[in-house]
């Protein structure tokens, strides 16, 4: 046999390998990998929590916020989600007691607003109902209750066009209107007339931040007034905005550094050692922990970091502490919990004081953690009216959606 002839036939075998069906077996697991999910929705884990999908991600479309009111008026909690590689946000409205542990199908989709990484609510025209707002820019003002479920008639306002994280409802100035806070970094005041012509809507520099994961109004140096708490997770680290008062409210506000080290994911507050006083805490590579030591004035604070814990042998990952939120979870009321939702395929776990400065932790065993590829921030609500609290987050990547993690407290 030629040369040639070797050559024509080992061409013509790599191009039928190249252009063949791909095995039985590589086609079962890369199915495996896209459905896997599913076999273990609703399941419970040993502790009792189970993991309930509300609207599953198939095409990847990212949803990366979550919001919650009873926007028909039912006295069920509905959802609001913004999906940020989709463009889009959905108003799903709770289906009930009996169906909540379902797929909520129920469901409107408003006007397109573009990429968007961060929503929030609140009521920005003075009507007595919750607004929707996406990716800081984009206000959908509630037409009511009447026409809730119309998308239509949810107003569309454009304040500005790029991208500015957590936007925050909240009267800034404090003249009775609620303003609305953008990037971390600046407000739109509210205007007392044609509130819904963004023309008229001002806008006001508090300072920068390039990056900021949270943002929370709230007083931090108790002299009444509320200042602006961020972790921004590229340049400043965790920092509040100090309120300047009434006469200097427009100008830019001064920045008060609480821990410097820029690194961490979001954060939140709240009494974590039973003294009345309110911590804070931040998901880093430890998970730090700010005790406050004085009540007014500017606060000061002693620091613990908590290593994060073992994982089951199912994740192949090391544990990237994302989201935390602060609640009762173990039956124990003199302190409450500390819950963690790692970003990629691993599972919760959550911190108990143990002593003076310490905590431990434990991890809440639901299944296939390593499904959950990219989770968000933890959100506590109740969505199924039971009277606990419950865990909400967005899973992109790994088709779960958006989901909730039902708290076993008060049986299955």
């Amino acid at each position: 046999m030629t040369k040639q002839n070797l050559g024509w036939i080992f061409t013509t075998l790599a191009l039928l390998a190249a252009f063949s069906p791909e095995p039985a077996i590589g086609q079962k697991k890369k199915h495996d990998r896209k459905t896997e999910w599913k076999r273990h929705v609703g399941k419970p884990g040993p502790d009792g929590w189970r993991v309930n999908v509300i609207q599953p991600d198939p095409h990847n479309d990212g949803p990366d916020g979550f919001n919650y009111h009873d926007w028909d008026g039912d006295g069920d909690l509905d959802v609001f989600v913004n999906f940020e590689e989709g463009g889009y946000s959905r108003l799903y409205f709770n289906p009930g007691k009996e169906k909540v542990r379902g797929i909520w199908n129920d469901f409107i989709e408003l006007e397109k607003h573009g990429k968007c990484e961060d929503s929030g609510i609140g009521d920005l025209d003075q009507d007595g109902d919750v607004d929707y707002v996406a990716n800081g820019g984009h206000v959908y003002f509630n037409p009511g209750r009447k026409n809730v479920r119309n998308p239509a008639d949810w107003t569309k306002m454009t304040l500005f066009q790029n991208e500015a994280r957590n936007p925050v409802v909240c009267d800034v100035d404090g003249d009775g209107l609620n303003d609305l806070v953008v990037g971390a970094k600046a407000w739109y005041k509210q205007p007392p007339s044609n509130k819904q012509d963004a023309a008229n809507w001002n806008r006001y520099e508090l300072g920068d931040a390039i990056w900021p994961m949270s943002c929370f109004a709230t007083d931090m140096d108790g002299d009444g007034d509320n200042d602006f708490l961020v972790q921004e997770r590229r340049r400043q680290g965790l920092f509040y905005y100090q309120n300047p008062g009434t006469e200097k409210i427009k100008s830019r506000w001064p920045v008060r550094v609480i821990d410097p080290h820029p690194s961490g994911m979001f954060a939140t507050y709240g009494d974590v050692n039973g003294d009345g006083l309110p911590d804070l805490v931040k998901a880093a590579e430890k998970i730090r922990i700010f005790l406050r030591k004085n009540e007014q004035g500017p606060p000061q604070y002693e620091r613990v970091e908590v290593d994060i814990p073992a994982q089951p042998s199912s994740v192949r990952v090391k544990p990237k502490p994302k989201g935390v939120a602060i609640f009762e979870m173990n039956g124990d009321p003199s302190y409450p919990e500390i819950v963690i939702i790692p970003e990629y395929e691993a599972q919760l776990w959550y911190l108990t004081r143990v002593g003076k400065r310490k905590w431990k932790n434990t991890l809440m065993r639901m299944p296939a953690p390593e499904t959950r590829k990219k989770m968000d921030n933890a959100f506590l609500v109740d969505l199924d009216g039971d009277g606990d609290l419950d865990i909400a987050t967005t899973e992109e990547n790994g088709g779960w959606g958006v989901i909730w993690f039902e708290n076993p407290a008060r049986g299955q």
